[in-house]
């Protein structure tokens, strides 16, 4: 026997999306509802699919926002299960722990709420009869140093077991309920492990899923991408297929434009240039490549999207945007202005200017100076992916990886391999733009 299940988690109601926002009113209210809108679909996925229940994995409320419209509103999400007789199970994380908590109206029946104090067990739909347990426990106060799942123990693996947990992964820790992933691996009695805490949605797909689902709405540019929750269907055995509904009206991205045409030498020239870019423009759905997820293509659309714009490039427009501090105020706003109208609407939440001045072609330079034939030669050693690897064994790792959001702070850059991997091109055409233009004087 199987069960059905909606997992979500990290809703953060009564919090906004971090953006300056002075659009046409229909624009603002898809801004300041979407967090909401997100939240609704979530609900209407389970009462369209049927689920046997909700699974909410921590951080319902946002602990600054918390408010009567959150509270009343959740509970109306709540009353929709009742009526059509799906129960949800609820724990708490670090923004809304049970300690902190003001409950502005009462939850109705239908709503089983772990315990802040012990782990707790439900039984789905009862425990005369059970089909399955669900196992988890809410935080007591905004950092939680208790790792708890050991303490979540299944009578028998006869039926499906989840369990619940609001957590970083993080074993070193000790806010944010320290656990490694391998320990809830190693549990195996419990066959999907609904996590929240993380807020852009993954999977590990160990002797069990371990997932976390994400934010359902993105909340600023941290948190790109299409947010949303799992519907999973579990056995005993271990069987388990999941997929991705995603959620979200409005879908944060970060856009990098190459802008080091010859012929682009002005403001209105990179306007364009962004423009021609929407053409192809769409949420990425590759965030569950290499696992057994898939993504469905939901009946509602995206209402728009919320776009950081990096221009690159070596090209004569970099004087202009370096010598004048205006033109990206201008540019922003001439992009503000001018996209708004597109459908789905595209807001700019900023625009950075990562460009250079033109260099001379490096097939030109070649053979002419030794320095500058040296340094291309060290380039492409530095290609080799095992010459990498060494260079990361020598040099180290100047940041420590940072995976919880929580911790991130954004004058930091946490290191992954990824980023060093940009680092060390980013370097490389510094330098080359340097020597070259130095050649090229």
């Amino acid at each position: 026997m199987s069960i059905r299940f909606l997992h979500a988690a990290d809703l953060h109601l009564g919090s906004q999306l971090k953006t300056q926002h002075r659009q046409a009113t229909e624009t603002v209210d898809t801004l300041n509802s979407a967090p909401y809108t997100a939240v609704t679909r979530l609900f209407d996925t389970a009462i369209e699919e049927r689920v046997d229940f909700v699974v909410l994995a921590g951080d319902l409320y946002d602990e600054d926002s918390r408010s009567v419209k959150a509270n009343t509103f959740l509970k109306e999400q709540f009353d929709r299960l009742a009526e059509h007789g799906i129960p949800a199970y609820v724990s708490y994380g670090n923004h809304d722990p049970v300690g902190s908590a003001t409950d502005y109206v009462d939850l109705p029946e239908n709503v089983y709420e772990f315990d802040h104090e012990d782990p707790q067990e439900f039984h789905y739909p009862n425990e005369e009869s059970p089909e399955a347990r669900i196992w988890g426990q809410s935080y007591r106060n905004r950092h939680e140093s208790r790792s708890m799942y050991r303490r979540f123990t299944p009578a028998d693996d006869r039926i499906p077991n989840i369990g619940v947990l609001h957590t970083g992964l993080n074993p070193d820790g000790n806010q944010y309920v320290p656990v490694a992933r391998g320990d809830l691996a190693s549990k195996d009695e419990i066959h999907y492990w609904a996590l929240g805490h993380i807020h852009d949605a993954r999977i590990h797909e160990d002797e069990q899923p371990i997932a976390y689902s994400g934010v359902p709405q993105g909340r600023q540019i941290t948190e790109p991408g299409l947010g949303g929750g799992y519907l999973v269907e579990l056995d005993a055995e271990g069987e388990c297929d999941i997929e991705f509904i995603p959620t979200s009206p409005v879908v944060w991205q970060t856009i990098e434009v190459d802008i080091g045409d010859d012929d682009i030498t002005s403001i209105p020239d990179i306007e364009r240039r962004i423009e021609q870019t929407l053409t192809d423009f769409a949420a990425p759905t590759d965030q569950f490549d290499g696992t057994s997820v898939t993504v469905r293509d939901p009946d509602w659309g995206i209402d728009g999207y919320v776009c950081r714009w990096e221009l690159t490039g070596n090209g004569p427009v970099h004087e202009t945007l370096s010598n004048d501090e205006e033109a990206l105020h201008e540019l922003t706003r001439r992009l503000r202005d001018g996209l708004l109208s597109q459908q789905p609407f595209v807001w700019t939440e900023a625009v950075r200017n990562k460009t250079g001045p033109p260099i001379p072609s490096i097939d030109d330079l070649r053979g002419d100076d030794r320095v500058l034939d040296e340094y291309l030669t060290l380039i492409d050693e530095l290609e080799a992916t095992a010459v990498r690897e060494q260079f990361r064994d020598e040099v180290g790792m100047a940041w420590e990886p940072v995976d919880d959001h929580e911790d991130d702070r954004p004058d930091e850059l946490p290191l992954t391999n990824e980023r060093l991997d940009e680092l060390i091109d980013r370097a490389q055409e510094r330098v080359l733009e340097e020597l070259a233009l130095r050649r090229a004087t």
